[in-house]
């Protein structure tokens, strides 16, 4: 029920500033977050870094990396969609800011757990951090509530530009300064994300214009995943933009396991090549798929960037060197990079502007528990066969893309 309407009006520059602002928060929080994968198979995986004792097995020690890899997203899960119900009822600007304070907490407890060489504290920091990263939700109904219907498309390819330079800059960065120390990174991400809270409370304008009363419940994250599947008009591409972040997940969070042992990669080595393929990736984003997304259909364009991207990911454990992962980054991050806007705008573009905040929280329930479920499976297989993030993370890419030219096979080719 509407409860009541905000006395203020936009303008053009407080959109762009606010959208901005947005946009910046969303890079350095994925570059926080893109600053352990160079760093965490490492730390784990070396027998001569005292996590655990010599004689622990790489089963084990690849369950604990898929409960650091999970956790974020389990505890994100949750709090998505009460951070979006919660900013439906009382505006964007005040839940953005609270979630923002987790996160800078969260990379403040994992310099503690680095320097005492302690598991438990890191497994503390991650279930802080995904408190925090609930407010993806926040930042999507946020850009929703500032775009035009011909805008949304490429306000959201912007979001994912963010993601991609976050991920970027994020492993390069923990890649070359864990050469320094393993804890300099997490210092390193401390400051930045304090910056960025700093600069939302400065020049982050509200940019909801109804306010709403809606009931915020601790396990909506489950009610929302079974309320997500249900919605008709949306819900194929709910279960495909779970498939589709599954592998993701999959591939992305264990394939530095597989780059260490096959190609002998250092932390600085794992920390290039997400650094490339982050960079590409944010380049394709803002700018090379432009043109597409105005001329194609975004089912059309879903259903072959992810059929590719399958591919791409399915090939690498053919490679006979490295040197073929050059190949891999320039057409994985290209084609990867329509996923996140194309389905982003399909469900946005089927829901009422009222439900903008409760339906972005649902696609956010949606997505993270696909990240948290594949990351606590994968860990266990990982450290057995680490070639399986290659196998099953493209494996489930291809599934999804099958989905979508099985349901829409006719309405893909008009």
């Amino acid at each position: 029920m509407l409860l009541k309407r905000a006395t203020f009006v936009f303008s053009d520059k407080k959109n762009r500033i606010s959208l901005f602002i947005l946009i910046l928060i969303t890079f350095i929080d994925f570059m926080g977050i893109g600053l352990v994968y160079p760093i965490f198979s490492k730390i784990l995986f070396d027998p001569s870094i005292p996590f655990f004792s010599s004689g622990t097995t790489n089963e084990v020690r690849g369950i604990f990396l898929g409960i650091l890899f999970g956790l974020m997203p389990f505890a994100q899960f949750f709090s998505l969609s009460i951070w979006g119900t919660v900013s439906d009822n009382k505006g964007r600007k005040k839940p953005l800011l609270l979630s923002l304070s987790f996160t800078v907490l969260a990379h403040f407890i994992s310099i503690f757990g680095i320097l005492f060489s302690s598991i438990s504290i890191l497994i503390v920091s991650r279930f802080i951090l995904g408190i925090g990263a609930g407010n993806i939700s926040i930042v999507l109904a946020s850009i929703a509530d500032i775009s035009s219907k011909e805008k949304k498309a490429k306000n959201f390819g912007l979001y994912s530009m963010a993601i991609g330079a976050g991920f970027t800059l994020g492993p390069f960065i923990g890649g070359a300064l864990s050469i320094i120390s393993f804890s300099f990174p997490f210092a390193f991400s401390f400051v930045v994300t304090l910056l960025n809270l700093i600069l939302a409370v400065v020049f982050f304008k509200e940019t909801l214009v109804k306010f709403f009363n809606k009931t915020v419940s601790f396990v909506s994250g489950l009610k929302n995943l079974k309320k997500a599947f249900t919605i008709k008009t949306i819900r194929i591409f709910f279960l495909c933009s779970f498939f589709t972040n599954f592998g993701w997940t999959y591939f992305m969070d264990f394939a530095p396991v597989f780059l260490i042992k096959k190609f002998m990669f250092s932390s600085a080595d794992v920390g290039i090549f997400y650094g490339s393929m982050g960079g590409l990736f944010a380049l394709s984003s803002g700018l090379l798929i432009r043109p597409f997304l105005s001329k194609f259909k975004y089912e059309t364009l879903f259903w072959i960037s992810s059929l590719i991207a399958a591919c791409s990911i399915l090939s690498i454990p053919f490679y006979p060197n490295f040197y073929w992962l050059i190949l891999f980054v320039l057409i994985f991050s290209f084609f990867a990079a329509f996923l996140g806007p194309t389905i982003t705008t399909i469900i946005s573009n089927n829901v009422s502007a009222d439900i903008q905040g409760e339906t972005l929280g649902l696609f956010g329930s949606v997505n993270t528990a696909a990240y948290s479920v594949s990351a606590l499976i994968a860990g266990f297989f990982v450290g057995i066969a680490p070639e399986s993030s290659m196998y099953v993370g493209g494996g489930i890419l291809l599934i999804s893309s099958c989905i979508v030219l099985v349901i829409f096979n006719k309405k893909l080719f008009i």
